[in-house]
């Protein structure tokens, strides 16, 4: 359990001009001066974001309002670091009444490193003054960008280190690159008061990719504090593979534009509209894209799907117990955070051409602003499947609906590997989650060029050969997503339809049937209950229903958490990795709303021991029934790595669907129920 500690927060911003980015030219003093006094004008009258919606990313001037608090309150000097400043979680209340020209409490929830402490702040922003600050002991932050090169200088600065990889055949040592991990938790030895990391290397010499040119047994435990290697483990010298990894240069993507007839979907601040959908889109330094405040158009009537959906976490286990690798259990959110990380997107290469590109703010670690363009990208596609089809026998006449999506994309980059993030709406009521891993997986130098070697077996022991003297070591790709949803308001509840086998008797039934199957439905009332994992002998439908609301039939409407293809952890569940992403326990979870629980492996999962996030809360064993609940859904995969997957590892998907069920009174992509009374314009022939 994380332990609070709260102190006064005092600290009224004073007006004066915020720090400049470096990247920002400052315009000439007066009008800056001018300016600046007029948003502090702004700034100190209660309410004056009235056109911001609540759930509108912090902009440039919010965040720059955020760190000058926080600087003028004293708390914090040039040697703090800022994990993340981002916005609070409003009340749910208030966003769920606000209407086009309400105010909006404007807040921002920040999380700082001083003094080799940890603390949170609360900043009003409409007022701004320095809510709270509290500190947060035994705790660890995500890395911070600069500890990359932090790592760098440590390490080669340190002579058993120079010696080490100067006996693997490397003199120059410029060419080595070496990347920090977090160390993960593997018993009570471990400090979490200590910032610690653990570095691995790569030889970056030639054209080549360095990834495959790991310097294999050499890993470095750094003290981030104190500048220091506290414990350099070599394991012995392995040679380093000859070539590496190509990555093609001369053959970008270039996807076409999709749309030549002009995007469908039209953007307004952070809100989206397509075909039935309305939903608002917002960028988040640790999670990366949230959409929020999902609704649906029925007739003449927007109904309320989603309040927020996210993916929270990412845990990727290696299965190499060695010295060198048994570490490597990330868990990438919580350990580094992938909105502010992530890297551009481009039209055409990650994207379509046509495809609405969406910039994102952040404030960097030491409280520099700035925008980086084009990190989610927003595009209409024509997939050449069509909605439904039928052909009328009597009629002798075919029909059918054209299918498209909108797709909204997030590309999250990791070191090695790269995630493709894909929300997908649906003309039918769908929302799809995708992921797509891609990039090029993580390997293990070894001395086996081929499997004719007499090491080879032994190499190949815990992952596979892929080229020559490199082997991808087997891992585990697990996500975990938050959803929200507010099938027709907020007051909703779990129901589980189980499909159960019947066996008939064929005297009372008088047909030769000996067995069918029913749905047998139950309701599901609390946490503990609502664990569920997928078993392919006992099927089940998973629906978040809203009991007070009635389709057009008498049926409670409700949306299905339908799975995909799926995987369960085959790790130990008392493991140290396995304790720290307990939420791969289930691929469901279900919990009332808590507005301060936003992520499946706790707050901070860097060095901590486990048992934080989804396994500590739902101990409480809370209703769940008839109440407002959140979504926590596992998605996972294992990875044993082909040759195919080498130099560059084509785009894996894994998806989930969130679908109508007896939500709509009839097929929604069907202007009007009745046979034979479809409009042209609804269906091609």
């Amino acid at each position: 359990m994380i332990k609070r500690v709260w102190a006064n927060a005092t600290g009224t911003i004073a007006r004066t001009p915020p720090r400049q980015n470096a990247q920002q030219q400052r315009p000439s003093r007066s009008l800056y001066g001018m300016v600046q006094g007029l948003l502090a004008l702004m700034l100190s009258i209660p309410g004056f974001a009235a056109d911001t919606y609540p759930l509108d990313g912090l902009s440039a001037a919010e965040l720059e309002t955020a760190v000058e608090v926080l600087r003028q309150s004293g708390r914090v000097d040039d040697t703090s670091r800022f994990s993340i400043i981002r916005l609070a979680d409003p009340d749910k209340a208030t966003v769920l009444r606000w209407k086009e020209g309400d105010s909006s409490p404007r807040r921002a929830f920040a999380v700082i490193r001083h003094e080799e402490r940890v603390f949170e702040a609360s900043i009003d922003l409409n007022r701004g003054e320095l809510e709270a600050w509290q500190r947060i002991e035994g705790v660890q932050p995500a890395m911070f960008p600069e500890e990359w090169l932090l790592a760098n200088k440590i390490v080669r600065g340190n002579e058993a280190w120079q010696h080490a990889v100067k006996s693997r055949g490397i003199e120059n040592l410029k060419a080595v690159i070496c990347v920090p991990t977090m160390p993960g938790y593997f018993g009570p030895t471990d400090d979490a008061n200590r910032r610690l990391g653990k570095i691995v290397c790569y030889d970056s010499s030639g054209e080549q990719s360095s990834w495959g040119r790991p310097i294999e047994g050499l890993v470095s435990v750094v003290d981030f504090d104190r500048q220091e290697i506290v414990e350099l483990i070599d394991t012995g010298v392995v040679p380093i593979p000859r070539g590496g990894p190509m990555v093609d240069r001369e053959q970008p993507a270039n996807i076409p534009a999709v749309s030549p007839a002009g995007q469908g979907f039209a953007v307004s601040g952070h809100w989206i509209e397509w075909d039935k959908w309305r939903f608002h889109l917002r960028m988040d330094p640790r999670v990366g894209p949230v959409l929020s405040s999902v609704s649906v158009r029925d007739a003449d009537t927007r109904r309320s799907v989603l309040y927020e959906a996210y993916i929270s976490e990412i845990f990727v286990p290696y299965m190499d117990p060695g010295s060198a690798w048994y570490f490597r259990t990330f868990l990438d959110i919580g350990e580094y955070g992938i909105g502010a990380s992530a890297v551009p997107l481009q039209a055409g290469r990650d994207c379509p051409a046509d495809a609405w590109m969406m910039d994102a703010t952040f404030a960097d670690e030491r409280g520099a602003i700035s925008t980086k363009p084009g990190m989610v990208c927003i595009f209409e596609r024509n997939t050449g499947d069509v909605a439904w089809s039928h052909y009328e026998v009597a009629q002798r006449e075919s029909l059918s609906k054209r299918y498209g999506e909108l797709v909204v994309r997030f590309v999250a980059w990791l070191g090695n590997y790269d995630y493709v993030i894909d929300w997908i709406f649906t003309p039918t009521g769908s929302i799809k989650g995708r992921i797509g891993a891609t990039g090029i997986v993580q390997t293990k130098a070894v001395n086996s060029r081929d499997m004719s070697s007499a090491t080879s077996v032994a190499d190949t022991a815990y992952g596979r050969l892929i080229a020559a003297n490199v082997v991808a070591v087997n891992h585990d790709h697990f996500f975990n997503f938050r959803l929200d949803l507010d099938v027709d308001g907020p007051r909703n509840e779990l129901v589980v339809d189980k499909y159960r086998r019947v066996v008939l008797d064929s005297k009372q039934t008088n047909t030769p049937r000996k067995s069918i199957w029913q749905l047998v439905s139950e309701k599901v009332r609390s946490e503990a209950e609502a664990k569920r994992t997928i078993d392919l002998q006992n099927p089940a439908i998973w629906r978040v229903a809203n009991s007070i609301v009635k389709n057009p039939l008498g049926y409670a409407v409700s949306y299905q958490l339908k799975p995909g293809r799926n995987a369960v952890s085959l790790l130990d569940r008392d493991g140290f990795p396995q304790r720290r992403a307990a939420f791969t326990n289930h691929h469901l979870w279900v919990t009332p709303y808590d507005a301060g629980e936003r992520y499946a492996a706790g707050d901070y999962p860097n060095q901590h021991p486990g048992g934080a996030g989804l396994p500590e809360w739902t101990r409480q064993d809370r209703s769940v029934r008839n109440t407002d609940i959140v979504l926590w859904y596992t998605l996972g995969m294992h990875h044993a790595v082909r040759a195919e997957d080498w130099p560059i590892m084509p785009t894996v998907h894994n998806e989930f669907e969130l679908r109508p069920f007896d939500f709509f009174g009839h097929n929604p992509t069907i202007t009007d129920p009745v046979v034979g009374q479809e409009s042209p314009a609804d269906s091609a022939r």
